[in-house]
């Protein structure tokens, strides 16, 4: 008798510590992807920013900034905007706007996206000065 109650107290430890192990195993899972899709966007928007910089004007700044964007993919990251904001003789400014989705959405809390925004400012190398 005293051996079926310790194999029933066995199981119902494993079964509450379970129900307490999973939920933070998924929220660290959340975590980990929510700092890997900003990464993602800070470099995307530093690639674009170095893109548009070897160009000579901003109209074709953001020519090369759409085309870095094309060539972005990320299963969790929908970028919304990659915009060239400012664009001299001596810099250029890009800001990124990017929707990231949570892998596993935590029923409790309602939230299953995040925006993201990154700018990066390079100095332009495609423009000769006078």
């Amino acid at each position: 008798m005293r051996l079926k109650r310790k194999r029933g107290q066995a199981l119902i430890e494993t079964i509450v510590g379970l129900f307490i192990f999973v939920p933070v195993v998924l929220f660290l899972i959340d975590v980990i992807a929510l700092v890997m899709a900003q990464t993602a966007n800070d470099a995307l928007a530093k690639d674009c920013a170095r893109a548009a910089a070897e160009e000579v004007d901003q109209a074709q700044a953001q020519t090369a900034c759409n085309q870095v964007k094309v060539n972005f993919s990320s299963p969790v990251l929908r970028i919304n905007t990659v915009n060239v904001t400012a664009y001299s003789d001596e810099t250029v400014t890009v800001v990124t706007n990017a929707t990231f989705t949570f892998p596993v959405a935590i029923p409790m809390f309602g939230v299953s996206t995040q925006e993201f925004g990154a700018t990066a400012t390079e100095p332009v190398v495609g423009k000769l000065s006078n």
